[in-house]
């Protein structure tokens, strides 16, 4: 999808040079392009956010910090954002402040430690998924779908139905571009469109997985008061994970040597 494309047709931020977010070009099914514009309108101020664009090295600190999460299988500390950024010790701590304003992670208020990197939080969320040995905890359903094209790498996710318990288990294929397995066959996605400040603390605990579509009314019916979103079959929850999350580690076009 072209640049032009991006800005005239879909509400998408340019994170870095050619990189845009969400990546329209993934979603080919309309509920999941429905999902991804409602979620927008109805979150302006995440998008506001986003289009605050990063400067270069606070960029690279948000990209280190996901690659050595995913490394390690935990949140880095400051010396391995160092080391692994190569930028200067003293201004870590201000970097990592602007990317909390921004909504891409959680710091610990009293010690400054990183809690959450969107996708992966410390918390135990129930969404539970495998990346290069490790299991770690997905803020959502939708971020547990967005791992594996961000990460560009095959993952299994383990959940439960958010109604009645079930255990589900999914599986990515084609380095996330597609679904390899999922269990129970019929599971379906509820996409939440609430925010306030944070995705992590507002939509985020309502995007769950449940085992089928009859499951996910029975919960929305008893939601007080009634939450507003959109239900997703598997594949259409899968793309706008992919939309959402797969630009996020892409180098921008000025990145690239030439």
């Amino acid at each position: 999808m072209s640049v032009a494309a991006h800005l005239q047709n879909d509400p998408a931020v340019e994170i870095r040079a050619g990189v845009f977010r969400p990546d329209w070009s993934m979603v080919t099914k309309q509920r999941a392009r429905e999902a991804l514009a409602g979620r927008l309108a109805a979150r302006a101020g995440l998008l506001d956010r986003w289009a605050l664009r990063l400067e270069t090295v606070e960029d690279l600190v948000w990209r280190t910090i996901l690659r050595l999460y995913a490394d390690c299988g935990r949140p880095p500390i400051p010396t391995d954002i160092v080391m692994a950024s190569r930028i200067a010790a003293d201004g870590l701590e201000g970097m990592l402040q602007s990317l909390r304003a921004h909504d891409l992670i959680c710091l610990d208020p009293h010690t400054g430690d990183i809690r959450l990197a969107y996708p992966f939080t410390q918390a135990a969320t129930g969404h539970r998924v495998e990346l290069r040995g490790h299991v770690l905890h997905a803020l959502c359903a939708i971020d547990a779908l967005g791992v594996a094209g961000m990460y560009r790498t095959d993952v299994a996710i383990s959940s439960s139905c958010r109604h009645c318990g079930a255990p589900m288990r999914m599986e990515t294929a084609l380095e996330g571009k597609a679904l390899r397995r999922v269990m129970p066959s019929g599971a379906v996605v509820w996409y939440d469109f609430a925010y306030d400040a944070s995705a992590a603390t507002s939509c985020c605990p309502a995007i769950a997985f449940f085992c089928s579509d009859e499951h996910r009314r029975q919960w929305l019916n008893d939601q007080i008061p009634r939450r507003e979103g959109i239900g997703l079959t598997m594949d259409e929850a899968l793309e706008v994970g992919r939309a959402i999350f797969s630009p996020v580690l892409v180098e921008g076009s000025s990145d690239i040597q030439t």
